[in-house]
């Protein structure tokens, strides 16, 4: 069975018993049910593959089954060597698809991760991008010294060694939140900004934690319309940041003309209301002096 996906999940890889490094990934399904999809090995994502595919695309795939793959309803197997880009999502869409859905954290733990183990929440108030040690750094890197049957290495991708978590808050009225991100992006970008302390363009890691926490923490809010798109683990019962959707430049750019839109629109209808209302005091007034 085919079924397509608005993606909003890219989460950072994840080493399997095999040193195949796995990615999972979750949005929404043109159904409008919430949809976590795996495995799909990281070669899909090489710039040379017909299958890649990018945060904020709908795609297409083929279902192994289309029954659960595990205890979290919305996970699903597919069969990755099916998985067909079709477009990107323009940024309205994605809202439109996100804030019906609203949720806390709190009212998603409620449930329980039986019932809903994705769900999509709105950081009112962003207080920190915590780094921390990452604890299995050390069991990555050995496994990244194996090498597969050609003599290279059996694993591809370097570790992260530091990971982040976002402190917030998702109802002003509501506890803080420290939940860890594995977004793909958040991890890539200090990952990148690593090798460039490495060749010297940074002088040292808390520079390269200043270049993270710009990117992450005050310069995706400037604009607001952000999101968390937040999964449980499969083996634990806490719930991570799995995507972090927000509105880049090329957005802001087509939002514009629809901002205009919406605005000249509210201001027809006020217009509207305020000629009817004085329309309707005239009468009251010639009734008065009849």
């Amino acid at each position: 069975m085919k079924e397509r996906l608005l993606v909003l999940a890219k989460a950072a890889p994840e080493a399997s018993k095999k040193y195949e490094e796995l990615i999972c990934v979750a949005g929404i399904t043109d159904k409008g049910e919430w949809r976590r999809i795996y495995p799909i090995p990281w070669e899909v994502f090489w710039k040379t593959s017909p299958n890649r595919f990018e945060k904020k695309w709908w795609i297409e795939y083929e279902l192994q089954s289309q029954s659960p793959s595990d205890h979290r309803p919305e996970s699903r197997k597919i069969k990755f060597e099916t998985i067909k880009p079709l477009r990107k999502a323009t940024f309205s869409e994605i809202e439109n698809l996100l804030k019906p859905r609203l949720q806390t954290i709190e009212e998603i733990e409620q449930k329980g991760v039986k019932i809903q183990s994705l769900g999509v929440v709105e950081p009112r108030e962003v207080f920190d991008f915590l780094r921390s040690d990452n604890p299995h750094y050390e069991k990555l890197v050995t496994m990244g010294k194996q090498l597969d049957l050609f003599g290279k290495p059996a694993m591809k991708l370097e570790p992260p060694r530091f990971k982040y978590s976002y402190k917030f808050k998702d109802d002003l009225d509501g506890r803080v939140h420290e939940n860890l991100c594995e977004d793909w992006e958040a991890v890539m970008l200090y990952l990148n900004c690593e090798k460039m302390r490495l060749v010297g363009k940074y002088k040292d890691e808390k520079e390269v934690d200043e270049k993270v926490r710009d990117k992450m923490l005050r310069d995706i809010f400037k604009n607001g319309q952000v999101y968390f798109i937040v999964g449980s683990h499969y083996r634990f019962a806490t719930y991570m940041i799995v995507g972090v959707i927000y509105p880049t430049k090329n957005d802001l750019k087509q939002l514009e003309p629809v901002k205009a839109f919406e605005e000249m629109a509210n201001w027809g209808r006020k217009h509207a209301a305020e000629k009817s209302l004085d329309t309707s005091v005239e009468k009251i007034v010639q009734l008065q002096h009849a």
